[in-house]
C-alpha cells in the first residue's frame, strides 16, 4: 500500500486498518504500525484503535491514543469514542480517569445517551462508588433493561444485596421486563442473603414470564439452591438441564460434599463427561474442611493418576494444611 499510495486513500486505509485491528487473527502491534503509516487518520480510525486497546491487556493505551488524537487531529470525540474510554477506565479501576470522561460526556452533550450512561453506572459500581452509580442511575430519563441490570449487579458486587432485591422489585413495579441477566443478579443477591424462599419465588417468576433459562442462569439458580441449603431443589433442576458445563457439575459436587454426602458427591465426580481439576478440588476441599484429611489425600492421589486432569496449587493447599 505504501508503494501504490493507497495509504493516502481514506477508504482503502480504513479497510486495511480495520482488518488488522479487529479481525480474530489481528495483531495489535501490527495494527499500531499500520495506523502510524496513515498520514491523516480519520475519526473512525482513531476510535477503532481506542476500541482495540480498551479490549486489550493494555487499556491505558486507549487513554494515550485519545490524548494523542486531541493533540494531532482536528477531531473531537463522538458517541462512539466515549464508550471505549469508559471501558478502559473500568478495566483500569481508575475512578479519577472515569470521572474526567464522565465530565466530557456531559460537556459533549451525550449526557442523555443511555448506552454511555449505562457504561458509567457499571464504571462507578466497579470502582466501588455505589452512591455515585446510583445517582447516575436515577437521573436517567428513560431507563432500559441494561440500566436496571447495571445497577442491580452493581449492588450485588458491592455487597448491598438487600438494595439489589429492592431495586429488582422496583423494576417490576415500573413494568420493565427483566431478562436473564436481571435474574442472575437477583439470584446472586438471594444466594448471598441465604434467602431460599425468595429464590424459589424467582424460579416461579422466570417460568411465569417466559424468561429463557440459559446455562448462565441455570448455574446461578443451582448455586442459589446449594448455598441456601436445598440440594434437593438443585438436583431436580440439574436433572432437567439440557446443557451442563463444568460449573454445573462442580456446584453439585460441592453441594453434596459440604453436606457430608461424599458418596453422592463422588458419583457426580465419576459421571462428569470431561473431568477438570476444579471438579476434583471441590471434593478434596470439602473433605479437608470437614476434618477428613486422609480422605482428601486419597482423592488427591486418584487425581494424580487421572489421565484427564492434574493437581494444581489449590489441590495442594487443600491437602497440606
Amino acid at each position: 500500500m505504501l508503494r501504490t499510495g493507497l495509504f493516502f486513500d481514506a477508504y482503502s486505509a480504513s479497510k486495511l486498518f480495520t482488518a488488522s485491528t479487529l479481525s480474530p487473527f489481528s495483531s495489535l502491534e501490527y495494527a499500531r504500525k499500520v495506523f502510524d503509516e496513515i498520514p491523516e487518520p480519520n475519526l473512525y480510525m482513531w476510535n477503532t484503535l481506542i476500541r482495540a486497546y480498551s479490549w486489550s491487556p493494555e487499556p491505558s493505551e486507549s487513554v494515550k491514543i485519545y490524548l494523542r488524537m486531541l493533540c494531532e487531529s482536528p477531531y473531537f470525540p463522538n458517541k462512539f469514542t466515549f464508550p471505549f474510554l469508559i471501558k478502559a477506565a473500568t478495566k483500569l479501576s481508575r475512578l479519577g480517569v472515569g470521572q474526567v470522561f464522565h465530565g466530557l460526556v456531559v460537556k459533549s452533550s451525550f449526557g442523555d445517551d443511555v448506552f454511555i450512561i449505562n457504561l458509567l453506572i457499571h464504571f462507578y459500581a466497579s470502582c466501588g462508588d455505589l452512591d455515585f452509580a446510583y445517582r447516575v442511575f436515577v437521573r436517567i430519563g428513560v431507563k432500559d433493561v441494561v440500566s436496571w441490570n447495571s445497577m442491580i449487579l452493581g449492588f450485588v458486587q458491592g455487597g448491598c444485596f438487600d438494595k439489589a432485591l429492592e431495586l429488582f422489585r422496583e423494576m417490576e413495579a415500573e413494568n420493565v421486563k427483566p431478562n436473564a441477566v436481571t435474574m442472575v443478579g437477583a439470584l446472586s443477591a438471594c444466594t448471598k442473603m441465604k434467602d431460599l424462599e425468595f429464590g424459589r419465588w424467582i424460579r416461579s417468576y422466570i417460568e411465569q414470564n417466559g424468561i429463557k433459562m440459559d446455562l448462565t442462569l441455570s448455574n446461578a439458580m443451582l448455586d442459589m439452591y446449594v448455598k441456601c441449603g436445598s440440594v434437593e431443589d438443585a438436583k431436580k433442576l440439574f436433572d432437567k438441564m439440557e446443557e451442563k458445563d463444568i460449573v454445573s457439575w462442580t456446584t453439585m459436587i460441592d453441594g453434596y460434599a459440604k453436606l457430608g454426602e461424599y458418596d453422592v458427591a463422588k458419583s457426580f465426580l465419576d459421571a462428569v463427561p470431561r473431568q477438570e481439576t476444579a471438579t476434583w478440588n471441590a471434593l478434596i476441599s470439602a473433605y479437608d474442611q470437614n476434618g477428613k484429611p486422609q480422605e482428601a489425600l486419597a482423592i488427591c492421589h486418584q487425581l494424580q493418576l487421572s489421565k484427564n486432569a492434574k493437581p494444581d496449587e489449590l489441590t495442594f493447599v487443600s491437602t497440606n494444611q
